[in-house]
């Protein structure tokens, strides 16, 4: 048997997407440690099944991604908690009322665009803290200007989020598959766009076939938020 073969490969990719998609439910189970498991999943789907990695294990990176990330994670899983209170309050009240006068309609048509507008920039929160390693409003920053970059790209990725949840309830089997194929649906022009960031601000690449390089001397790059020691996940290179 050709191990190299096409149909081969593509049943390793498959394989490691069922995998990690397993990883990713169990290590969400905790809720608070959604974010967390969110991060190492794209890490994983983005280095090891579709990245420079491809062909190795995807536990060890998992769980390495998942450990390093952990505590911002948390810390980030109870602020979107936290606000996602508010946003249901605010569009349950605006739903009992929206009928009743034009003020109560337009109050629940801001929730509504509020809560896109939020979920545009929280489906890059779990990419942005696998990549870089700031401040918990800095990474919020960061995710807010790539949802804003491209915003009818960001709400594709979120009608595309909703779509994926539809179909877990319609074939609830579909969740061993879905949560590393949505990662890599989403992956490849969000990747562009923070490896720019990191080629303009002079931070070190998380990519594996790049060249490993210490951090150059700032410049004056315009950056569209503050990294405070502007730095991205060395530790997370290749290993």
């Amino acid at each position: 048997m050709d191990y190299n073969s096409p149909f081969i490969k593509l049943l390793e990719t498959i394989a490691n997407m069922i995998i990690v998609s397993l990883l990713w439910l169990l290590f969400s189970m905790p809720v608070i440690t959604v974010v967390a498991s969110c991060s190492a999943l794209y890490h994983t789907v983005n280095k090891i099944i579709f990245g420079p990695g491809r062909g190795n294990g995807v536990f060890k990176d998992f769980f390495e991604s998942y450990k390093q990330n952990l505590v911002p994670g948390i810390k980030l899983t109870l602020l979107f908690a936290i606000l996602a209170f508010f946003i249901f309050e605010g569009l349950w009240t605006g739903y009992q009322f929206y009928k009743v006068s034009i003020l109560g309609m337009l109050y629940f048509g801001l929730g509504i665009i509020i809560t896109l507008v939020v979920g545009t920039m929280v489906i890059n929160v779990a990419p942005v803290l696998s990549r870089f390693e700031a401040p918990i409003s800095s990474i919020i920053r960061m995710s807010i200007y790539f949802a804003m970059k491209h915003p009818l790209r960001s709400i594709f990725n979120v009608l595309l989020l909703i779509a994926m949840f539809w179909a877990v309830e319609m074939l609830p089997l579909a969740l061993v598959i879905v949560p590393a194929l949505y990662t890599d649906l989403i992956r490849a022009p969000l990747e562009k766009d923070m490896l720019q960031i990191i080629k303009d601000n002079n931070l070190v690449s998380l990519v594996a076939e790049e060249p490993e390089t210490q951090p150059a001397e700032e410049t004056a790059a315009a950056s569209p938020y503050d990294l405070n020691e502007k730095m991205s996940k060395q530790r997370k290179k290749g290993k």
